[in-house]
């Protein structure tokens, strides 16, 4: 193990940090290529996910309260979204 996989953000955590992946088949990707481009784009930072992590264990854990949290998350980050929508819709439109 390296010090590449122990940081994240700059910071050293000093254990192997979870990297989430997106699985798709080969076959969606290829039918649905604003699909494609939307996985490689969405970055979502880990202080975040430990953000909702820590929500969920203080009892944020239902469906609607992990919804609610998404929903904010999205609203504090709108044009970031924004932009990975749009460049989404631009490879869909390219793919035609």
């Amino acid at each position: 193990m390296t010090q590449k996989d122990t940081t994240v953000g700059g910071k050293n955590l000093g254990f192997a940090v979870d990297r989430g992946r997106i699985a798709a088949s080969r076959q969606f990707l290829a039918a649905n290529p604003a699909a494609k481009r939307w996985f490689e784009l969405v970055r979502v930072p880990f202080e975040d996910i430990i953000t909702q992590e820590k929500l969920a264990h203080e009892g944020q854990n239902r469906p609607k309260d992990i919804r609610r949290n998404a929903e904010e998350w999205v609203k504090n980050h709108q044009a970031l979204v924004d932009g990975w929508l749009e460049q989404a819709r631009i490879a869909a439109k390219a793919s035609k």
